[in-house]
């Protein structure tokens, strides 16, 4: 067993994956769950990744964002291995002011984390439209850690996937990334919308584990699943096994490993 994993792992490596879910910084809940700029280097070197999407976790706790996304901007800045993800907090008043400085200082894009910052699902709208004004996709992520184990001191609260369903509504028709949701969140999230996930809305796949069978359906929509793993609050390996190992044509497996990612962002 141990050596088809290795195995499977090995051709994962070969897919020349981009990870859309990856964080510098600790978090705060597990020692062990922290990554530096040169660790994500090695994780990526380690399985044949050829971009990383990343943030800093320090936004999520933090007095302010900008010090977390300033903090990244050292740290990652100028590696064309990184995209850089600039975390706005919709609840702060200064959003506007620190979207506006992520744009201008060369981010590839933004994240929200309304579950960690405590945003009302209405306050995304405003940052949605103005992200979509200047070319930025956005990440919404919808969880970082499985709720069944979250840390009873973690003041993060999903949100419920009826008002995700509003956003997605009532979002622009510009690049937008639900992380985290799981299996049967996304079919839930469909429900909601009428069987009718606008094109426009992707999902990634590191909280979407399960049976193998579970991947195979991924290729009946390839155009709307991204590669990401949550590294280094979540294992990725178990991801990257499903993948791999999921009944795909190579075209299909190709759009989600990295296909989707780069048509977002180059």
């Amino acid at each position: 067993m141990i050596s088809r994993s290795r195995a499977l792992l090995a051709g994962f490596g070969e897919l020349g994956a981009i990870d859309t879910s990856c964080h510098l910084g600790q978090w705060p809940y597990r020692l062990t769950a922290a990554a530096g700029a040169e660790d994500l280097r090695a994780y990526a070197a380690r399985h044949g990744l050829r971009a990383l999407w990343v943030s800093h976790l320090a936004t999520l706790t933090g007095f302010d964002t900008r010090t977390g996304n300033e903090a990244l901007r050292g740290a990652c800045g100028g590696d064309p291995l990184f995209r850089l993800f600039a975390v706005v907090d919709p609840g702060a008043p200064t959003w506007r002011r620190e979207l506006a400085w992520a744009a201008d200082a060369g981010f590839a894009g933004v994240r929200l984390a309304p579950g960690d910052h405590g945003t009302a699902p209405a306050a995304l709208r405003p940052v949605l439209d103005e992200a979509a004004g200047r070319g930025l996709p956005v990440q919404i992520m919808f969880r970082l850690d499985d709720p069944r184990v979250r840390h009873p001191r973690s003041p993060a609260r999903d949100l419920e996937i009826h008002e995700l369903a509003d956003v997605v509504r009532d979002a622009p028709e510009h690049p937008l990334v639900l992380s985290g949701l799981n299996r049967l969140e996304r079919v839930e999230l469909g429900r909601h919308l009428g069987d009718a996930l606008p094109a426009h809305v992707l999902l990634d796949l590191w909280h979407v584990n399960g049976p193998t069978f579970v991947g195979d359906t991924w290729g009946e929509e390839p155009g709307r699943w991204l590669f990401g793993s949550g590294f280094p609050v979540q294992t990725p390996e178990a991801t990257m096994l499903q993948l791999v190992a999921a009944q795909l044509d190579d075209p299909a497996r190709a759009r989600i490993a990295w296909g989707n990612a780069a048509a977002i962002v180059p």
